[in-house]
This record gives C-alpha cells, structure tokens and sequence, in this order.
C-alpha cells in the first residue's frame, strides 16, 4: 500500500479482544490512515478487572472509540441451548461453542452500521479456523471489506508474534 493510496481517515472497526493480535492491529491500522473503533464482544468467562483493562487497553493503543458489548444472553439463548437440545456435539464430545465467533461479528458489524462504515478489521492468523469463522460470518452478514492485518504480516514475517511484539515496543506499548 503506498501512501497515495492510503484511506485518510476512514472508519474502520475492529473486533477486539485485548490479546497481543489485535492489540497489534490498532496501531498498524493507524498508520495505514484508519480510524479504529475496537468491540469487545464479552461472550463469557471476563470478569469486571478483565473489561476494564480492555478497554483502557484499546484507548491506550489509540482507538478512536471502544464499545463492550454483552454477549453472553445471545450466545446462551441462540448457541448453547438449541446445541444442548439438538444432542449433538462436535465430533460426538463437546457443544459447538465456538459460535460466538458469530456473535463478535454480529456485534462488529452492528457497530460499523452505526459508524457507516464498511470497513472491518480482525486480528485472525492465516492459519486457523477463526478466520474462517469470522470471514464467512461478516460475508453472510453483509457487504463489508475485511482487514486482516495479521495475514498481512505473515506474508513478510514468518515469526509473526515476535514481529508483533517488536512492533508495539518500537512504538512504546507495553506487551
């Protein structure tokens, strides 16, 4: 991407979780001109302390706006108990309750309806099933632009994470 064809301030949001991935993507997003309104989608399992430091984790990197959203009366009335009452699990063990994948989006893409942006950004790797997850959500969602950064990355990096947190020290955030 050369500076020419930067997107000058434009709305983008990104889903948000704290984690060293997408705590990376605020500031490479910054510097490719977005402005980034970060989500988190709290689906379960994050106590009072643990939201907090999200949040001030996302204004601390730079985030224009931050919005936590409750998921978990979605992911229990929509996933879990129509997967407990169908019987069925993944590979015959456990429920689907990777799901909330969907919920995260649903939440991101809520949020760039409100923004009127089309622009949603995720800290997935080009190597697991949560890109999938996510893609396929926003895809079946609507007509949004996704932004991978991490994908990105890896197609000039090969030890992504160590390149992750060199880039956030360079730039004086702690990791």
């Amino acid at each position: 991407m050369t500076k020419e064809s930067l997107p000058m301030n434009q709305d983008i949001v990104l889903a948000f979780s704290g984690g060293l991935d997408t705590s990376f993507c605020i500031p490479w997003l910054i510097e490719r001109g977005y402005r980034v309104h970060t989500v988190f989608a709290d689906t379960g399992g994050v106590d009072a302390d643990e939201r907090a430091y999200i949040e001030s984790r996302a204004a601390e990197l730079g985030a224009t706006s931050h919005v936590t959203v409750d998921g978990g009366p979605a992911l229990w009335r929509d996933f879990v108990v129509p997967f407990v009452m169908a019987g069925e699990g993944y590979q015959g063990q456990y429920p689907l309750l990777v799901s909330d994948r969907y919920l995260i989006v649903e939440a991101a893409l809520k949020r760039c309806d409100e923004l009127g942006t089309k622009l949603i950004a995720h800290g997935c790797t080009g190597m697991g099933n949560d890109q999938v997850r996510f893609d396929l959500s926003v895809k079946a969602l609507g007509n949004y632009t996704i932004i991978a950064p991490i994908r990105e990355i890896q197609k000039e990096h090969t030890q992504t994470r160590a390149y992750e947190q060199e880039y956030l020290e360079q730039r004086g955030f702690g990791v």
